[in-house]
């Protein structure tokens, strides 16, 4: 572990007081716990089911031109 120094209000200071006697722990030990709760690590992007669209309107006859995009959304013409 490395050793590190954080300054806190007084409130926050009495709140973490309070929490980590009413959970028998060291003040520094919530902090690790709300620390890696907070910063886990994301899933891989491709395991998001978002990540199947990537890529889906790519067709061999696309041009590159501008598509309207009521087109793609509502299946053509104005609605």
């Amino acid at each position: 572990m490395r050793r590190f120094q954080m300054m806190l209000d007084p409130e926050l200071d009495a709140a973490l007081e309070r929490r980590a006697d009413a959970e028998g722990v060291s003040k520094a030990e919530l902090l690790r716990r709300y620390a890696r709760e907070r910063l886990s690590p994301l899933p891989d992007l491709r395991e998001d089911p978002l990540w199947q669209l990537v890529g889906v309107d790519n067709h061999a006859d696309d041009d590159g031109a501008p598509v309207d995009i009521d087109e793609v959304v509502y299946g053509g013409g104005s609605r």
